[in-house]
């Protein structure tokens, strides 16, 4: 149940973070829609936590606001919860 929670959060912190940049950069749903390919629904029911997006979505969404996905650590933190 720990590890569900865990993930869960980083997803929730995720799509917080991605919400807070697509704000700075001045764009609406509806620009970054048009710009990355993606449909401003599905880019609502990310950012209202509605579903989970996938990877190819992610990319495409971010790519407009100058960023992408990469793989790093796992902190140390939550690290022993995950395995």
């Amino acid at each position: 149940m720990e590890q569900e929670k865990i993930l869960l959060d980083i997803e929730y912190k995720f799509i917080e973070d991605f919400i807070k940049l697509r704000k700075e950069k001045g764009m609406t749903q509806h620009s970054l829609a048009e710009l990355s390919g993606v449909l401003r629904e599905k880019v609502a029911k990310i950012e209202n936590h509605l579903n989970s997006p996938q990877i190819n979505s992610l990319i495409k969404i971010l790519q407009p606001i100058g960023y992408t996905i990469k793989i790093v650590p796992i902190d140390e933190e939550i690290k022993w919860v995950l395995i």
